[in-house]
């Protein structure tokens, strides 16, 4: 095949084709070339060679992406495969078309045209389409002569960091052209990686979904019945190579349309290696996959029921004749199991029991694997509460309707490539990085858990209307979507190079808890337009309505700008529920300074509590006065009940003393160790010689409560004495100033008298 450009996938290694699909290059060349080299943008690796030299340089990002696009198929084990990128085709006498990635085999054959951007943007590419789109059925002749055979044909048009216009993306679907994005390319590449060849079966029923598979024999005996909800089942044994065939997996690591109805995790690679050796050494699984036969309009499946067998059973037997096409069995539970036998070594014929759903509901679906895997640890929480979605959808119960309203719109952020949220919010088990560093639960909780734009629960039902309702739930998301869309798009626009850093060095809004304080910050900024400019959020279209807030976000653009290394690092380090609310009052302080009239309820004491005017005043207080107050008061009292010469041995717990021991030996300092008791110290010690300092650490009026909560004080005391101990990191509030006055009231009564 070399004389026209391709090469048998079998004669490729594996080191080969790692090398060729990576994103660096590597050379080794002699040393006085070195300098040549760096000009031309290669760097120097260090290494133990004499006379030569290592150099790598990262390849540019359309070559990469192509390569890349070439080493997944030719891990998929096509037959043949283009040699390099300079590939062509002759579809005509004279007449050629450079192929980025071809690749086929005795089951089909596949072009790919590749497309790659430096940066997200977006682009038209009219002009490469058209073409693609005119030459379509020379190339398929043309492919045709290469290998024997009458092979399905698919053509893909992959992109790498851009934007399909809806246009390109209408001409593509019309003349069944498959468009991939780099994100469809890293889900069949980590599928490629857990399946190995067996990928494959996926990639045909995305790529050939619902055509018919060639010589299939599909004829199977079976028992028919129905379930208490009326669905109707099917039960056999089959070849697992037939099913893989016709199989598909709906993963949530897929970026289909369909994969937001998806319920499927990745499969695990070790998970399948043992499943693999154990059926080599004989072994078999007696559990049945479960699947749903899905077919066209809903159709009954052919069933020639046999008339021979007499029984007493309310099914019957005969034989089930399964579609001959790709992509119309989706298995529900059992994936590992099925593709176990796909990396098998055994060449024993063996089948796998079967039990065959006939087209289900997507819910119904999600509910049957929800149901056989919420119990298991295997299945990530995060992966069973997004497809719980699916099923609370509508529900009458408005509070899990509720939170399915808000799984739902963020699944929708992250699947819309024209989203600024486009795969970067962890929903099932993707790999973190720095861009995908969002997570479901905690923006639900964090963002959306105490906010007005869906309405106020009381129990399980709506009590109030919120501003983003709609007329029902299907258009309060398509309004929420819309409305978020305007706005974060504002956000990543302004903030460009903050947001593609995401949890990056230097990042802050793109992280959970920037993204978050944006989500509160609206639904505030949306509070003030109701009450104070007449707006009526819930008559507005979401475009108007976006268009009223933008104006209030450019003071929270520009104090996020201006932040120092420090000012960002600061507010990264925050976590809790409670560190959302920390942002939110910065972002409504920058936003009061520009508009006055901005006050939501409790920005006026947070702006008091923050200017640091409690700091000096708890300082005296607590420093100079409570502190001395607790310390002189303990060891007075131990040294009168164990002596003076026994009370730090006796009195005090021996991992207390240790620890004062080790402050002493680390500092260096020459002062006894009993001088490096602090307040959690006292609050052990109170707790173990509860005998004599209980009834002197109680408060006025808790003195039937129970020991930790007679104490609890303490705690709350230590937390504010960090606070004025350290006020360069956080301000004491007038609450807290406040709670230190009180304590001052009561406590040195108590400890006046020993």
């Amino acid at each position: 095949m070399g004389d026209i450009g391709l090469i048998r996938v079998e004669k490729l290694s594996t080191r080969g084709i790692n090398i060729k699909s990576s994103s660096v290059e590597k050379k080794t060349i002699n040393k006085d070339k070195l300098s040549e080299y760096e000009n031309d943008g290669w760097d120097f690796v260090p290494s133990k060679l004499k006379k030569s030299v290592r150099i790598t340089r990262t390849k540019k990002h359309n070559v990469a992406f192509e390569d890349r696009t070439w080493g997944l198929l030719a891990r998929m084990g096509f037959e043949l495969i283009n040699k390099d990128n300079s590939f062509k085709l002759e579809y005509k006498p004279g007449l050629t078309k450079q192929i980025d990635v071809f690749a086929c085999d005795s089951e089909a054959i596949v072009f790919v045209e590749c497309k790659s951007s430096k940066k997200r943007e977006r682009k038209s590419f009219q002009k490469d389409i058209n073409e693609l789109i005119g030459l379509q059925d020379d190339l398929r002749k043309a492919s045709q002569k290469i290998i024997p055979g009458k092979q399905k044909i698919a053509f893909i048009f992959a992109t790498n960091n851009t934007i399909l216009s809806e246009n390109d993306k209408s001409r593509l679907e019309t003349a069944s052209i498959h468009h991939f994005n780099q994100d469809d390319i890293e889900y069949f590449e980590q599928l490629t990686k857990h399946l190995g060849r067996a990928a494959k079966y996926q990639f045909f029923g995305k790529l050939f979904s619902g055509q018919k598979i060639p010589e299939l024999n599909s004829r199977v005996p079976a028992i028919k019945g129905k379930v208490a909800q009326g669905y109707t089942f099917y039960s056999f044994s089959i070849d697992p190579e037939l099913l893989l065939k016709i199989g598909f997996i709906l993963h949530r690591a897929d970026t289909n349309k369909d994969a937001t109805a998806a319920y499927q995790r990745l499969v695990k690679k070790s998970r399948l290696k043992k499943i693999g050796d154990f059926i080599d050494n004989g072994g078999y699984s007696p559990n049945s996959i479960i699947i749903n036969i899905q077919t066209r309009n809903n159709r009954s499946l052919n069933w020639e029921p046999s008339q021979l067998i007499e029984h007493d059973s309310s099914t019957s037997m005969g034989v089930l004749h399964l579609p001959q096409l790709y992509k119309s069995a989706f298995i529900i539970d059992g994936q590992h199991r099925l593709y176990g036998y796909s990396i098998s070594q055994s060449s024993s014929h063996q089948t796998v029991p079967v039990v065959a759903f006939e087209n289900l509901p997507p819910e119904e679906q999600t509910r049957i694997f929800v149901d056989i895997n919420s119990t298991q640890k295997s299945v990530p929480a995060n992966l069973l509460h997004s497809i719980k979605a699916d099923f609370d959808w509508g529900s009458s119960n408005d509070r899990l309707a509720l939170s399915a309203l808000k799984t739902k719109l963020f699944l929708k952020m992250n699947s819309d490539e024209k989203s600024p949220f486009y795969k970067r919010i962890i929903i099932s088990e993707e790999v973190k990085t720095n861009q995908r560093c969002l997570t479901l639960q905690t923006l639900k909780s964090w963002g959306l858990g105490n906010v007005n734009y869906f309405g106020k629960l009381k129990g399980s039902n709506f009590i109030t209307t919120g501003y983003l309702t709609d007329i029902n739930n299907q258009k309060t998301l398509e309004k929420a979507y819309v409305f978020f869309n305007k706005i974060f798009i504002k956000i990543e626009t302004e903030l460009n190079n903050q947001w593609d850093l995401g949890s990056a060095d230097g990042g802050f809004i793109g992280m959970n808890i920037g993204v978050s304080a944006i989500f509160r910050t609206v639904d505030k900024i949306i509070e003030h337009l109701k009450k104070n400019k007449d707006v009526e959020p819930e008559l507005t279209s979401a475009e108007d309505l976006a268009a009223k807030v933008i104006p209030f976000l450019i003071p929270v653009v520009s104090f996020v700008d201006s932040l120092t290394a420090e000012g960002r690092n600061k507010l990264r380090r925050l976590f809790g529920s409670g560190a959302t609310e920390k942002v939110v009052w910065e972002f409504s302080h920058a936003i009061n300074k520009e508009n006055t009239d901005f006050k939501p309820k409790g920005l006026e004491q947070w702006i008091k509590d923050t200017s640091g005017e409690f700091n000096i005043k708890a300082h005296e207080l607590g420093h100079e006065k409570i502190e001395p107050l607790i310390d002189n008061f303990i060891k007075s009292k131990l040294k009168i009940e164990f002596g003076e010469q026994l009370w730090w041995i006796n009195g005090i717990p021996k991992d207390i003393q240790k620890r004062c021991a080790n402050t002493q030996i680390e500092e260096g300092s020459a002062e006894p160790p009993e001088n490096f008791l602090n307040t959690i110290h006292y609050w052990t010690i109170i707790r173990k010689q509860w005998g004599f300092f209980g009834n002197y650490f109680t408060p006025p009026g808790l003195e039937s409560a129970k020991k930790d909560d007679r104490i609890a004080w303490l705690q709350e005391f230590n937390q504010i004495r960090k606070k004025y101990s350290h006020p360069q990191r956080e301000n004491v509030t007038e609450d807290e100033y406040n709670f230190l006055v009180k304590l001052h009231e009561w406590l040195p009564k108590k400890l006046t008298k020993i």
